[in-house]
C-alpha cells in the first residue's frame, strides 16, 4: 500500500517545519522527511550552536571588563568539553521540541533521504509515497576546498562540535561564517589565522563596518592574510603544513574551510522529472516559489536567494497558506536585518553606503563613532559605530549600520522603523533613553557627507 498525502515536505529545517504545520492547520494531510536531524541547518549546525559558542567566548572580554570595575578574579579557567556538551544537550532539547510541534500538528515524520520518481511520487529507501504537492526545503551544505590535501579540512558543521580545543587554527574564507568562527576560537585562546583570496573581508557589507570588524579581529590576535590562497596542504605528524600563494608556509592543528555553502539539491532526482536546477545547484523558483513543475515548490537556502532562517520560515508559512487556504500574503524581502556575531557584532539593514549611492539620486549620511559608557572604565579599545542613510528626496531612512555591543538587537528595531517608512524627522522627534547606546540613532544631527 502506498501512502498518499496532500503535501509532502522534503527537509525538516525551520522553513520546512513551519510549512508542514501551517498546511496541516488548514486540514491538509501532511508528511515531512528529514535525512538528518529535525531543526535543519540553523538549529543543528548553524545559528543556534554558533551563538551559544559566541556567548561562551565573549566571557573573556567580560572578565577583562570586570577587573576595570573593581572585581577581583582569581584562577579563571575554561573547560571546552563542558561547553560543547552543554551545547549538544541544548540541541537535543530543541530537536525534541521540533518533533513535539510536528506531532501535535498531526504531521507524519519520516527519517530518510527522499528521491523523486515522478512529479507526484517520492521513494525513501524501499518505500513509496505520493502527494499532490511537494515543498523542497533541504537547505545547503558546506563547500569543500578543491586542492591537494583539501580532504584534511574540517567544515563549519564540524567546527561547531570539536571535542578538543585546537591550539592553532587556519580559517579559509572571509565571509560571516569564517569570521564568526575565527572570533570564537581566538577568544577561547586558539592561535587563529585567516586566509582570504580577496582584498577585503565580508563582501557586500558596508565598508566602514568591515574595517572595524577587521581591526577588532586583529586586536583579538587573529592574523589575516588577504589576497592569498592555499596551494596545497600536507599532513605532518599531528599538524598540517599549509602552502600559501605568497610563498609562505603555515603549520596548524586544524584547518577550517568556510568558503560558502552549496544548495542541497544533488540527490533529489530533480533532473529526472524536469525540475530546473541552476548551475550553482540551486532550485529555480518563480515569485510564487513554484519550480518548473506546478505542484513542486522550494523554499529557503536550497533556492539560494536570501539565505536566512526567518526568510525560509516566512516563505514556508506563506506558501502553505497559499496552497491550502484563501490567504495569499506577499513576502517582502527588502529591509531584512542581518548580523555578523563577532565580538562585538556588526549589523545592518538596507543597502551599504557604497551600493546606496549607486541606486539613489541623492542621499545624506549621518554617522557617529564613540566609546560606550560601559567601556569608559575598561581597558578594551572597543568603539561603537553607527550610520544612517537617508534618501534626501523624501527624507526617508533607507539603511542603518552598526558595529558594537547589542548591535543586532538594536538594528532589529531600526529595521521595523524603516519597514514602516520612518523619516529622519521621525527619528529626530523621538525622545532618547539616556544613557544608552541606541539613543545615538535618534540624536544624530551632524551630517557627515552628502551625495
Amino acid at each position: 500500500m502506498i501512502d498518499k498525502y496532500d503535501l509532502i515536505v522534503v527537509g525538516a529545517g525551520s522553513g520546512g517545519v513551519r510549512a508542514a504545520r501551517i498546511a496541516s492547520s488548514h486540514g491538509a494531510k501532511v508528511a515531512i522527511f528529514e535525512k538528518s536531524r529535525l531543526g535543519g541547518t540553523c538549529v543543528m549546525r548553524g545559528c543556534i550552536p554558533k551563538k551559544l559558542l559566541v556567548y561562551g567566548s565573549n566571557f573573556k572580554n567580560t572578565f577583562q571588563d570586570a577587573l576595570s570595575y573593581g572585581w577581583s578574579l582569581n584562577d579563571i579557567s575554561h573547560d571546552w568539553s563542558i561547553l560543547i556538551n552543554k551545547k549538544n544537550k541544548e540541541l537535543d532539547r530543541l530537536e525534541k521540541i521540533y518533533e513535539t510541534l510536528l506531532l501535535k500538528s498531526n504531521v507524519d515524520i519520516y527519517n530518510g533521504e527522499a528521491k523523486f520518481k515522478n512529479i507526484n511520487t517520492i521513494e525513501v529507501g524501499d518505500k513509496i509515497f505520493k502527494a499532490d504537492n511537494f515543498i523542497i526545503s533541504t537547505g545547503g551544505y558546506p563547500k569543500k576546498l578543491d586542492l591537494e590535501g583539501g580532504q584534511y579540512c574540517i567544515n563549519s558543521d564540524e567546527a561547531l562540535d570539536l571535542k578538543v580545543l585546537p591550539k592553532s587554527l587556519i580559517v579559509v574564507g572571509g565571509g560571516y561564517i569564517a569570521l564568526e568562527l575565527a572570533n570564537i576560537y581566538a577568544l577561547m585562546g586558539t592561535k587563529v589565522q585567516i586566509i582570504h583570496r580577496s582584498k577585503k573581508l565580508l563582501r557586500g557589507f558596508d565598508e566602514d563596518l568591515v574595517a572595524m570588524a577587521t581591526e577588532t579581529l586583529k586586536r583579538a590576535g587573529v592574523i589575516i592574510h588577504t589576497e592569498t590562497e592555499i596551494n596545497k596542504i600536507k599532513k605532518e605528524k599531528e599538524e598540517f603544513q599549509v602552502y600559501l600563494s605568497n610563498n609562505k608556509n603555515i603549520l596548524s592543528d586544524k584547518i577550517l574551510c568556510a568558503i560558502g555553502r552549496i544548495p542541497a539539491s544533488d540527490n533529489l532526482g530533480l533532473n529526472n522529472i524536469g525540475v530546473k536546477v541552476q548551475k550553482d545547484k540551486s532550485i529555480y523558483v518563480d515569485a510564487n516559489l513554484q519550480t518548473s513543475k506546478k505542484n513542486i515548490f522550494a523554499i529557503g537556502d536550497v533556492t539560494n536567494r536570501v539565505n536566512l532562517t526567518p526568510v525560509a520560515i516566512a516563505e514556508g508559512h506563506a506558501l502553505a497558506d497559499k496552497i491550502f487556504s484563501k490567504k495569499n500574503k506577499a513576502i517582502k524581502l527588502d529591509n531584512i536585518g542581518t548580523a555578523v556575531f563577532t565580538s562585538p557584532p556588526l549589523s545592518s539593514v538596507g543597502l551599504s553606503e557604497q551600493d546606496a549611492i549607486k541606486k539613489y539620486k541623492s542621499i545624506d549620511v549621518y554617522e557617529s563613532k564613540f566609546r560606550s559608557l560601559k567601556n569608559t572604565l575598561s581597558n578594551l579599545k572597543s568603539y561603537t559605530y553607527i550610520k544612517l542613510l537617508v534618501n534626501r528626496v523624501n527624507n526617508k531612512i533607507i539603511a542603518a549600520h552598526m558595529f558594537g555591543e547589542e548591535s543586532a538587537e538594536i538594528i532589529q528595531m531600526i529595521a521595523a522603523s524603516i519597514q514602516s517608512g520612518a523619516t529622519k524627522e521621525d527619528f529626530d522627534n523621538t525622545m532618547a533613553i539616556h544613557p544608552t547606546i541606541a539613543e545615538e540613532f535618534v540624536t544624530m544631527n551632524n551630517l557627515s557627507r552628502r551625495y
